[in-house]
C-alpha cells in the first residue's frame, strides 16, 4: 500500500494501533473497575440484555460530558487507523460511530453484571457521541499533532540507548519504590487509640448489643498461620501459639473473668450479670454485656508497634441481629480500633487504620456466616497488609488486601470492600506498564545491541517485579504473593507489546518480546 496517498498517512500507520488499544484500556479500567463480576443482574429491570432501559442514575451535564471525553481518544484513534488504510472521511465518521457505539454497548450490558455499576441508554448516547467528536478532533488537527508526536518518538528513540534506559528504571524505579512505601504505611495501624477498652457483646456506645454465647476470647499481637486456626478449632489450648498472645479469657467457668495471661484487666457486667445461665459459656441477653473497666493500653499498644493482631472468639448466636457487636475495642463512637461484629447472619470484621478511617468504606462482611443457635470458631487475623477470616479452621475464600494500590486509588474514588483486587491490579498496571514502554522502544534495536545490553533490558523488565514485592512484603510483614510478582510481569510485557503496537506485522512485534524473555 503507498502511504502517501493522503495527507499524514505515514504518522497514522505509526500511532493508530497504539491510540485505539490504549483508549480500550482506558475505557475498560474506568468502566469496568473493580473487574468483579457477578453473573445475576445487578438492577431488577435489567431483564433484557438488548434493552438497557434507563440508568436509575441522575444525569447532570458533568456526567455526560465525562463520559463524553472517555470515548474521544477512541474515535480520534478509529479516524487514525481509517486514514491509514486509506478509507474517505464518511466512512472513517461511520466507523468512529459504529464502534464507538458498539464498544459503548458492550460496556453498559458488562455493567449489568458489576456491583455498584450502573448502566442506560444515556450512557451509550453519551459515549458515541464521544467517539464521533473523536473523529472531528481528528479532522482538525490529528494528523500534524501525529506527525509531532512521531518527531518525538523518533528523537527519544535515537537518544535511548540501553545504559540511558537502565538508568531511568533505576530513577523510574526508585520513584516508585517511595510512593509505595508512602502508600503501604497507610496499611500500619498508627492510630489505634490507647484509651480503648474492651468490650463483649456490645461496644462503648451501648448501643449494639449482641445476644448469645460466648467460651472463649484469646488475642495476640502478630499474625497466626492457617494452620493455627486449624489447632484451636480442633481443641487445642492457646499455649501451642503461645507467643504474642496478650489476653486469653475462658468463660467455660463462672466469674471473675481474668485474663490467664494476667495482662489484661478482668472483664465485669455492664449493667448487671444475667439471670440466664448456660454451662461452658457466658450468656449475654442484649441488656448486659461484658467490657473492662479500664482502657487496656497495654494490647493496644502492643497491636499498634507490631501492626498485626489475630482475634480467637468461639461463640454462638442466639438471634439474628441487626447490628451487635461480638467484641469491640472502643472508647466512644468516634473513637474504634476493632469490632467483630453480626449484621443479620452475617460476620462483619472491621478494624482501623489510615485506610480503613476516610474516603473509604472497609468493613469485611461474609455472608451467611452466623446461625442461630451454632457454635462459631472464629478466627481473624491481619498481617500488617492482608486480613484473613478462618471459620472452624476453614480459611473465609474471599481476600482482604490492602496495599499502596488502596492507598492510590482513594486519592480519586471512594474505596469499598469489594474494589480491593480491582486496586492491585491498577497498581500494578500504573507502575509496570510505562517500564514496559521504555524496555520496548530500546528492544526495538534488538538485533544490533549487544548480549550485555539485551540482559540489561531482561534484568530491567524481571527484577523490579521480585524486588518491589519483596520490598512491599518486608516493609508490611505480610506474605508475598507470587501472583503480584506474575501480574507485574504481564503488565511489563503487555507495556513492551503496546509500545510497539503500530510496527510491522504480527510476528515481528512479539518477536522481539519472545526473545527478550528466552535471553
Amino acid at each position: 500500500m503507498n502511504i502517501q496517498d493522503l495527507p499524514h498517512q505515514k504518522a497514522c500507520a505509526q500511532w493508530s494501533n497504539r491510540i485505539i488499544l490504549l483508549s480500550l484500556l482506558g475505557i475498560a479500567y474506568l468502566t469496568l473497575f473493580p473487574f468483579r463480576f457477578e453473573f445475576t443482574p445487578t438492577v431488577v429491570f435489567h431483564r433484557y440484555p438488548f434493552l438497557l432501559a434507563s440508568s436509575v442514575k441522575q444525569i447532570d451535564f458533568v456526567d455526560f460530558f465525562l463520559n463524553v471525553l472517555l470515548f474521544v481518544p477512541l474515535g480520534f484513534g478509529l479516524a487514525a487507523l481509517a486514514r491509514k488504510r486509506g478509507i474517505g472521511r464518511w466512512a472513517s465518521l461511520l466507523l468512529a460511530l459504529a464502534v464507538g457505539a458498539a464498544v459503548s454497548y458492550t460496556v453498559e450490558v458488562s455493567q449489568f453484571y458489576i456491583p455498584e455499576r450502573d448502566s442506560g441508554w444515556m450512557d451509550e448516547v453519551s459515549n458515541s457521541t464521544g467517539s464521533v467528536v473523536g473523529f472531528f478532533l481528528f479532522e482538525l488537527f490529528g494528523g500534524a499533532l501525529l506527525e509531532e508526536l512521531s518527531r518525538w518518538e523518533s528523537s527519544i528513540a535515537g537518544w535511548l540507548t540501553t545504559r540511558r534506559a537502565a538508568l531511568l528504571l533505576l530513577i523510574y524505579f526508585a520513584a516508585c519504590f517511595g510512593a509505595s512505601a508512602h502508600w503501604q504505611a497507610k496499611t500500619r495501624l498508627s492510630d489505634w487509640d490507647p484509651q480503648a477498652l474492651l468490650f463483649i457483646g456490645n461496644d462503648a456506645t451501648g448501643h449494639a448489643p449482641w445476644r448469645g454465647q460466648v467460651s472463649r476470647l484469646e488475642i495476640w499481637d502478630r499474625a497466626l498461620p492457617e494452620q493455627a486456626a486449624g489447632w484451636m478449632a480442633g481443641g487445642s489450648s492457646a499455649n501451642g501459639v503461645s507467643t504474642g498472645l496478650l489476653g486469653s479469657y475462658d468463660f467455660t467457668s463462672g466469674p471473675p473473668y481474668r485474663d490467664k495471661r494476667n495482662f489484661l484487666p478482668a472483664l465485669v457486667w455492664t449493667a448487671q450479670q444475667p439471670q440466664l445461665a448456660h454451662a461452658g459459656a457466658i450468656a449475654l441477653d442484649g441488656n448486659s454485656w461484658l467490657r473492662t473497666e479500664t482502657a487496656v493500653e497495654n494490647l493496644n499498644r502492643e497491636i499498634g508497634k507490631s501492626n498485626q493482631f489475630t482475634v480467637h472468639v468461639v461463640c454462638a448466636p442466639a438471634a439474628t441481629v441487626e447490628y451487635g457487636r461480638i467484641v469491640s475495642l472502643s472508647r466512644s463512637a468516634d473513637s474504634v480500633n476493632f469490632n467483630l461484629r453480626q449484621e443479620g447472619t452475617s460476620l462483619v470484621l472491621w478494624f482501623l487504620n489510615p485506610l480503613t478511617n476516610t474516603g473509604s468504606s472497609l468493613a469485611w462482611y461474609i455472608p451467611a456466616a452466623l446461625q442461630m443457635g451454632k457454635t462459631r470458631d472464629i478466627v481473624a487475623t491481619y498481617d500488617g497488609s492482608d486480613a484473613f477470616l478462618y471459620l472452624e479452621g476453614n480459611r473465609v475464600p474471599q481476600t482482604y488486601r490492602l496495599g499502596p494500590g488502596t492507598g492510590l486509588v482513594r486519592r480519586f474514588h471512594w474505596v469499598q470492600t469489594d474494589d480491593l483486587e480491582g486496586c492491585v491490579i491498577v497498581y500494578h498496571t500504573l507502575v509496570f506498564m510505562p517500564v514496559g514502554f521504555l524496555i520496548g522502544i530500546v528492544a526495538r534495536k534488538w538485533s544490533l545491541l549487544k548480549i550485555s545490553d539485551r540482559w540489561i533490558l531482561a534484568i530491567g523488565w524481571a527484577l523490579p517485579a521480585v524486588l518491589l514485592e519483596m520490598f512491599l512484603s518486608g516493609m508490611s510483614g505480610r506474605r508475598i504473593w507470587p501472583a503480584n510478582i506474575v501480574l507485574s510481569l504481564v503488565f511489563g510485557l503487555a507495556g513492551m507489546l503496546l509500545v510497539n503496537a503500530d510496527r510491522g506485522n504480527r510476528t515481528s512485534r512479539t518477536g522481539f518480546s519472545l526473545s527478550l524473555l528466552l535471553g
